[in-house]
């Protein structure tokens, strides 16, 4: 639908989507004058907390490792880490879906002035995912040495991934994250505490 709407110079839609794969009640509950169709359980607590943690990355869809395993032949994900959200009292590993593991065919060697629109999008597009995953790389060296309490290992290689891709919220937020920790004002446990 965005995708539609830029070229009608319409507002661009913004969510943020938390998915968590697990057994849950799902159905009509109440009484006979007042019903309410819902999901119960555990698990749509964690999809409502991987929602909120999108805030704290940046990032647009936050899914569990349970989710993640589930759908990794079709698509592309990077694991963002370690999270303790509110009402766990475990920490859960969190990844962030990048986009389909269909790859993009690379541009042709033709140059941007030659060719259409549509193709010019596509050579961007395909520019735009290969420096994603670029950064993905270098982010899941970065985040594997924080997870075992390496804070200061660990920033180099989430500022190194910043130098390929600027614009990577969770890079930010991890540089942050090891620099408290490095300062000792927050636990060397490789968990990023969400309070919100």
């Amino acid at each position: 639908l965005n995708e539609r709407w830029s070229g009608e110079l319409l507002t661009e839609i913004k969510v943020r989507t938390g998915i968590n794969t697990a057994r849950v009640l799902v159905g009509n509950y109440g009484c006979d004058y007042r019903l309410n169709y819902t999901a119960l359980g555990d698990g749509v607590n964690l999809a409502s907390r991987l929602e909120a943690s999108n805030k704290v990355f940046g990032t647009t869809v936050m899914v569990s490792e349970a989710t993640m395993e589930g759908a990794a032949k079709e698509f592309f994900f990077r694991r963002l880490g370690r999270i303790l959200v509110p009402g766990k009292a475990l920490a859960v590993m969190v990844y962030e879906l990048l986009f389909e593991q269909a790859q993009p065919t690379s541009p042709s060697p033709d140059s941007e002035s030659e060719a259409s629109g549509t193709d010019i999008a596509h050579r961007r597009q395909w520019v735009h995912k290969d420096l994603v995953l670029r950064a993905a790389n270098l982010y899941e060296k970065g985040v594997g040495l924080f997870s075992e309490g390496n804070p200061e290992a660990a920033v180099v290689w989430f500022r190194e991934a910043l130098s390929v891709l600027p614009s990577d919220s969770p890079s930010r937020v991890l540089v942050e994250a090891c620099e408290r920790a490095a300062e000792g004002t927050s636990p060397r446990d490789g968990v990023l505490r969400v309070t919100k």
